[in-house]
Parts: structure tokens; C-alpha cells; sequence
């Protein structure tokens, strides 16, 4: 990467580290891993590959795979809580910071980010995109996990659509309600089709417009004020009124409120809607669905007026691999992991999934180069909803989420949501 990454370490974790030593020779071990992934999904059909051509390099290793879905770490740790032993999981980064890292339970993967890679050219950290592992530090920058899956969002449209109607990619946040406008008045088209079902989908809109104009940690800062005068702050009614203009002008789809997910996203697949503020994932989701003549495109999300943001301030989370402390297959995870993390391994990946990896000398999918590439050149990256979910997943479900998507919809009003984001923050930290 050409500049500099900018990222939001916060919460303090406590971690062990375990000596990298290699697999005694004729020793048969295994390694119970649970996936995050369904095993049919493309990224499950990945990881059997990998483990498939593993198997025949190191045949004395066992791979006991188990595909269990998103519950993964509730369910690998009420696994362990019963007695079964479970050495290595993957899931998103802030889950495994939340879930692992912050209790202190993953084993430090330092030493073994030290030595030398699969392929034995090169530190085997060397191999991660600048910033990448920083996402799994602690505050002493020691890394206890391995990412590999590369996620960020941004608005995602048929490239063909738009140059047959002549419409262009917009930087700021007044050309983009001038394009809504615009395809609202000279076509049949809903300017924005929205899965407002996924109460995280429409968070995307809040924590991106608050990101542009506060920059990043502002909302956690704000879930971090035990006397709740942070709300109080005009950026965070102004961030639901702008999201809020787009259902009141008509640019989002009609009936969006009411949509069950997957019907937002049929729409632009369809070519009813011009564009969808989504995750990276959106492409692989609708490949089977758009038409032979649809043509990927994406932008990152607008720069607001008065807002510190940058359009070259990109969103990054991260899907990897983490371990724990008391596991007794150390060495064997560490040399899973380094073959798994090879660029032709990764390549594979890319090439299933439509997604970015996080290993550099692997290609951008061409899905969603427009999103990659910005990526690449961002000068400032930012968890998604500002790093509540890792650091505050309680307050993040069952306030900030539960109150933004109200707002979001228009059930309750921007002034409504302030006092009520005031009053539940201040009795959240009573109760801590």
C-alpha cells in the first residue's frame, strides 16, 4: 500500500503466547476446526480445498473441519464449556477480538508471524497487506490471529446501466443526492434499493455518514460517555436526518421498510434500482441472479460538506482464523495456517468467493474493483459500526442497534432518538 493506514486500536487485550516449534516427525495430530461458513458457500468449498491438497502434503495432520455457520463462536464456546476440545475457529474480526482476544484466551501468533512463511521466502507477516494483522493486535501490538478474508462496503451498481443512462460515480455527498434526484425524474428506476430487514444493512448508512463527518470513533466515543452527553453532539441527529432525506425524497425504493431480505437486493440485480450501499460479499450473493450483460461496478462512499471524512476513508473488517491458549496442536495450526495463506491457496479463495484477500501478490476480484482499489489507496481505514460490536456487543444489539434502526425507518424522530440513545446509555453504565 502507497499510504499511510490509520487504525482504531482500543480496548486493551490480554493475551498468551505458545513457542513455534515443528510437528514431531511420524506423529499423527489433529486439528478440530469449526468454520464460520456453511459448506457449500464458496468460501467453504475453499477451505475443503485447502484442506484436501494439505492432506496430501501432510498426511500425518488431520483436518476435523466442522461448517456450523455465523453462531460459530457462541457455539465453539459453549463446546469447550462441555468438555470438547475445539483448536482453531474463523469468524469476523471483531467477533474474535470480543469473544477471544479480549478475554485473553487466543494464542499469540508473534513468534510464529517471525519465521519464515510456506513458501520460505519471507517472514511470514510480510505476507499480510499493511494494516491487516494490526487488526488483531492488543495495545502492545502483539497479533493473535490470522486474517484472510479481506471485507469492506460501498455503493454497488451495473456499470452498463449507468453509461447507457449516462450517469456518473459521485464524490461528494450533494452530487450524490443530485444523481438520486436525477434518476428519480428521467427514468423508471429507483435511485436506491435498501434490505431494511437486516437492521445492520441499515446501520451501514449511520456509522459511514458519521464516519465522513465526525471521523472515525466518534459513535464509540460517544457509547463510552457514561453521563450520555455525547449525544448531544448535532453530528448525530444530522446523520439520521440525511439518511432519512433519502426515504423522504423518494430515492429509496418504495416499500423498502418492509422488505424481508433477499428482496432489496433482487432489485438491483433486476435493474429496478441503481444501487445499493452494501458489503464487498453482494457480488457473490447475486452472480447467479443479474444478467449475462450486467457489468459490476462500485464506489466508495461520498464525502459530506464540513465533514473531516474523506472519501479515501475506507471501512475494514476482516474474516480470519484464531486459535487458543491451551490448545495442544500449536505448531500443527501454525503450519495449517501458513500453507492456507500461500498466494496461489488465496487465489483460490478470491476466485470462489468474488472476494478480496488479505495476502498481497493476490489479485482484486473484478467484481468489485472499484471497491478494492480504493481499498488499496485509502489513507484511513475504520471498523464497521465504529467498533461498538467488538468492544460493546450488549449495547450494540440491544441499544444502538435497536434504536438506529427506528430511527432509520422513521419510527421514531431524529430528536426522539437522541434522547432515547441519552437515557439508554446513561442507565446501560448504572448497570455495569
Amino acid at each position: 500500500m502507497k499510504k499511510l493506514f490509520v487504525w482504531l486500536l482500543i480496548a486493551a487485550f490480554a493475551v498468551y503466547a505458545a513457542p513455534v516449534v515443528e510437528a514431531a516427525v511420524g506423529e499423527t495430530k489433529t486439528i478440530v476446526y469449526w468454520s464460520m461458513w456453511n459448506e457449500q458457500e464458496p468460501s467453504g468449498v475453499a477451505i475443503k480445498k485447502w484442506i484436501e491438497e494439505y492432506k496430501k502434503i501432510k498426511p500425518e495432520i488431520t483436518i476435523d473441519v466442522a461448517f456450523v455457520g455465523r453462531e460459530v463462536m457462541t457455539k465453539v464456546m459453549a463446546a469447550r464449556s462441555g468438555g470438547k476440545g475445539v483448536d482453531l475457529v474463523d469468524a469476523e474480526s471483531y467477533t474474535l477480538r470480543a469473544s477471544l482476544i479480549k478475554e485473553g484466551i487466543s494464542l499469540v501468533m508473534d513468534e510464529a508471524l517471525d519465521t519464515p512463511g510456506y513458501e520460505g521466502e519471507r517472514p511470514w507477516r510480510d505476507s499480510f497487506l499493511p494494516g491487516t494483522l494490526e487488526q488483531y493486535a492488543d495495545d502492545d501490538g502483539k497479533v493473535s490471529a490470522i486474517p484472510y478474508n479481506l471485507v469492506t462496503n460501498g455503493f454497488i451498481y451495473d456499470k452498463k446501466l449507468w453509461q447507457d443512462n449516462g450517469w456518473a460515480v459521485p464524490k461528494t455527498w450533494d452530487e450524490f443526492l443530485a444523481l438520486c434526484e436525477t434518476i428519480k425524474t428521467t427514468s423508471d428506476i429507483a435511485p436506491i434499493t435498501q434490505d431494511c430487514g437486516v437492521d445492520f444493512y441499515n446501520d451501514m448508512w449511520n456509522y459511514q455518514i458519521m464516519e465522513k463527518l465526525k471521523g472515525p470513533g466518534a459513535l464509540l466515543a460517544a457509547v463510552k460517555d457514561k453521563t450520555g452527553e455525547s449525544w448531544d453532539e448535532p453530528a448525530f441527529k444530522q446523520a439520521i436526518e440525511l439518511a432519512r432525506e433519502l426515504f423522504d425524497k423518494g430515492y429509496i425504493v418504495e416499500g423498502a421498510a418492509g422488505f424481508t431480505w433477499p428482496a432489496g437486493q433482487l432489485l438491483l440485480a433486476s435493474g429496478e434500482a441503481a444501487m445499493e450501499l452494501c458489503g464487498s460479499w453482494l457480488p457473490n450473493e447475486l452472480k447467479n441472479q443479474v444478467s449475462e450483460d450486467f457489468e459490476w461496478g462500485a464506489f466508495p462512499f461520498p464525502e459530506i460538506a464540513g465533514g473531516v471524512g474523506k472519501i479515501t476513508d475506507m471501512e475494514s473488517y476482516l474474516i480470519g482464523w484464531a486459535s487458543f491458549n491451551d490448545t495442544k496442536v500449536g505448531p500443527e495450526i501454525v503450519d495449517f495456517l501458513k500453507f492456507c495463506t500461500t498466494v496461489d491457496n488465496q487465489q483460490i479463495f478470491v476466485d470462489e468467493t468474488w472476494n478480496m484477500s488479505t495476502i498481497i501478490g493476490t489479485g482484486i476480484p473484478p467484481a468489485w474493483k472499484g471497491l478494492g482499489q480504493a481499498f488499496l489507496d485509502s489513507e484511513a481505514l475504520f471498523s464497521p459500526h465504529d467498533g461498538i460490536v467488538e468492544n460493546y456487543p450488549d449495547y450494540f444489539k440491544n441499544i444502538y442497534l435497536k434504536n438506529h434502526n427506528l430511527a432509520f425507518l422513521g419510527n421514531i424522530t431524529p430528536d426522539e432518538y437522541i434522547k432515547l440513545m441519552k437515557k439508554e446509555t446513561i442507565r446501560y453504565w448504572e448497570n455495569q
